[in-house]
């Protein structure tokens, strides 16, 4: 009996987590270049990358976020209020560009720590906070903007668009790579570093496993998710200037939708939605399953609408298999 439970536990195991979700973007990938020829070719993929990156960016944040049993449903706007501040302040504003750029990731940065402060001080669940977040920074964003994109030529300064560095990184590739992809990189690895090398890293896995027994080890829970907070409001800053990079505008609802896009890139890459498990590989591995699926479908003539259906079964898909081998391996144990 006890063996029957370890078989299951193991087949359930290669199911679930960064295996099952490994395996199904294997899968998309041999099914989409089976089903059309236009899928598997470099201009394609390149694509890929250069569409999904600024996603990637917000997932890795959120995987801090979620590895420490938070969530944080303002990456998206976040985004936005960073690239709108960056672009008033360059274009409109005439200020320059070093200046511009710390100014926007300024506002990432106080977002960041306001979530902080409320979840940590006044005790608001994570959900609430971000949630009511999210709706008040885009009204923020709306009325740095005027309502109006970024940059509004009746309003720029003379000659002013927006900052060079963020239009290079946004739309020039080095040896046929999109830069934006390797803006991406450079967080995925900043993010991995934080979660496996470091002090709060490790924190953030205890908290998530187990915030009183966390609290009673020495961990001070409130700084660290203040910083884990933080770290989440700097990525997306960073997303959000890509953002503006690559659309050669900003504007105040820009990367509508993300932030339910990196919660989900981060659930399917196999981190436990109730923290204190996961990885940014895993998540990197999620991003991945949700661009080629969207990427697949498009080249196929699938309507938007049956994209979204599709999207949302894949989720609930992974996510079953994820908690049924988190119970297996519990039964298994036991």
């Amino acid at each position: 009996m006890v063996r029957t439970r370890k078989t299951v536990a193991k087949t359930v195991t290669l199911a679930g987590g960064r295996g099952g979700a490994l395996v199904i973007l294997f899968a998309l990938v041999v099914a989409f270049s089976i089903a059309t020829p236009d899928f598997l070719t470099g201009a394609n993929l390149v694509n890929i990358l250069r569409q999904y990156a600024v996603l990637m960016i917000l997932a890795v944040g959120q995987t801090l976020v979620i590895v420490s049993r938070g969530i944080d449903l303002s990456v998206a706007s976040t985004a936005a209020l960073s690239g709108c501040v960056m672009g008033v302040s360059f274009a409109h504003w005439g200020w320059p560009e070093p200046i511009a750029l710390l100014f926007g990731l300024a506002a990432g940065f106080a977002v960041g720590a306001f979530n902080g402060f409320v979840i940590t001080k006044w005790s608001v669940p994570d959900f609430i906070a971000t949630l009511g977040t999210l709706v008040a920074v885009r009204g923020i964003a709306l009325l740095v903007t005027g309502g109006l994109p970024v940059p509004d030529y009746e309003r720029a300064v003379e000659g002013r668009n927006l900052p060079e560095l963020v239009s290079t990184l946004g739309v020039d590739s080095i040896l046929g790579i999109p830069l934006i992809a390797c803006v991406a990189l450079v967080c995925v690895l900043i993010g991995g570093l934080i979660l496996s090398r470091t002090k709060l890293g490790r924190s953030a896995y205890a908290i998530g496993g187990n915030t009183e027994a966390a609290r009673m080890s020495g961990i001070k829970v409130g700084r660290s998710k203040m910083w884990i907070y933080i770290i989440s409001g700097l990525l997306a800053a960073v997303g959000g200037f890509m953002l503006t990079g690559r659309q050669a505008s900003a504007n105040a609802l820009m990367g509508e939708d993300l932030e339910l896009q990196s919660i989900a890139a981060v659930v399917i890459g196999g981190t436990n939605l109730f923290g204190g498990e996961g990885k940014i590989s895993g998540t990197v591995i999620g991003v991945l399953i949700i661009g080629v699926l969207a990427n697949g479908l498009l080249i196929l003539g699938v309507a938007e609408f049956w994209q979204r259906v599709v999207n949302g079964l894949i989720i609930v898909v992974v996510v079953a298999l994820d908690q049924w081998r988190r119970r297996a391996a519990r039964a298994a144990s036991a």
